[in-house]
């Protein structure tokens, strides 16, 4: 059953102006190396309502296994460590099954 991966980030208020970009850039990397990777759409809030968040990634996946691998895949782990570890705020996630 197909299964889905929403996060969504709100910034420290230390990062620079264009850590949106260095998020966008490194999450661009994932999909070519994490073959479990079905959809991967992210972005930053588009400014259109006070208190949204700052940027959100929903990833799909063929089964909740592979979402578990690319969790712990050790090329996601080192973009976490090196671009969002210390940059938020907050952090809030959910992951579910959906579809048939």
């Amino acid at each position: 059953m197909p299964f889905r991966h929403v996060v969504m980030f709100e910034f420290a208020d230390h990062v620079p102006d264009d850590y949106a970009d260095q998020v966008r850039a490194a999450l661009d990397a994932l999909p070519s190396q994490i073959s479990q990777i079905r959809s991967y759409v992210h972005g930053d809030d588009a400014g259109l309502a006070d208190g949204n968040w700052d940027y959100v990634l929903v990833a799909d996946f063929d089964s909740a296994d592979d979402y578990v691998t690319y969790r712990d895949h050790p090329i996601h782990q080192q973009m976490i460590s090196d671009t969002i570890v210390g940059n938020l705020a907050n952090r809030a996630s959910v992951q579910y099954r959906y579809g048939k």
